[in-house]
């Protein structure tokens, strides 16, 4: 289904009247939340990112109410809530973070993209990040592992139905030189009291023999290379190229 939601100009966007929801369930449409928040307040803008494959939402979402008194309302009234039996996250978002991050969050409440830096499409260096303390959480991982280079997707974190961390996570960068050098440099190293594990990780829709694939592998070294050397990275037409390839 079509967002109802345009995309809004920079000017009109309001970081104060926005949260963070997550922790969805399958069934949670964007139509759902809608009507569930707009019982609070005025809703001014509301979205679900989107796996770009399959178009199913990835478990999280942002909605931009008209005035900041009625996002905290929200967020007040529905602690605690569950959906189809999983506990509704909620979360104020930091509108006193640096200029660059706030645009980046507006990516995420006015486009269908979870992209980060919409500069960037996705080539394959997704990082799988093990044993994770309990505490961290996906905000955590991004200034962490943004320090080594471009992440271009919000990090997730797998989760319980209670919304507790199961101790995992994955963090996608823009090209192989950086996941093989945050692999390198923090696996095996102490996270937040926790020693943590780092590989490439597990590819969704592929196998050979019987065997799972991981990210990472020659052939998607091999696309990313031919499509920076003809200068197509920072393209979107590279999308289509790794689309076809793996199908």
């Amino acid at each position: 289904m079509a967002s109802v939601f345009k995309k809004l100009p920079d000017s009109e966007r309001n970081i104060e009247a926005s949260l963070y929801f997550g922790n969805l369930d399958p069934q949670c449409s964007e139509v759902l939340m809608y009507e569930l928040f707009v019982q609070f307040g005025p809703v001014k803008n509301l979205i679900m990112p989107k796996d770009r494959i399959h178009k199913t939402h990835q478990g999280y979402g942002f909605v931009e109410f008209k005035n900041a008194r009625d996002a905290k309302y929200t967020e007040d009234i529905l602690r605690g809530v569950r959906l189809y039996g999983k506990l509704l996250k909620l979360k104020e978002l930091d509108f006193k973070q640096p200029a660059q991050q706030q645009r980046s969050v507006g990516t995420f409440i006015n486009t269908k993209s979870d992209l980060l830096n919409e500069k960037f499409v996705d080539v394959g260096a997704k990082v799988f990040v093990n044993n994770l303390n309990p505490l961290i959480d996906e905000k955590f991982l991004l200034q962490t592992f943004s320090k080594f280079g471009t992440v271009i997707r919000q990090p997730t974190i797998k989760r319980d139905p209670e919304g507790k961390s199961m101790g995992f996570g994955f963090v996608t960068f823009a090209d192989f030189e950086t996941s093989d050098k945050v692999i390198e440099k923090l696996n095996s190293t102490i996270l937040m009291n926790s020693k943590i594990s780092l590989d490439y990780a597990f590819k969704e829709d592929g196998s050979k023999g019987g065997k799972r694939l991981r990210h990472g592998d020659q052939a998607e070294r091999i696309l990313a290379e031919s499509a920076k050397r003809n200068n197509v990275s920072k393209s979107k037409k590279m999308y289509k190229v790794f689309k076809k390839a793996k199908t």
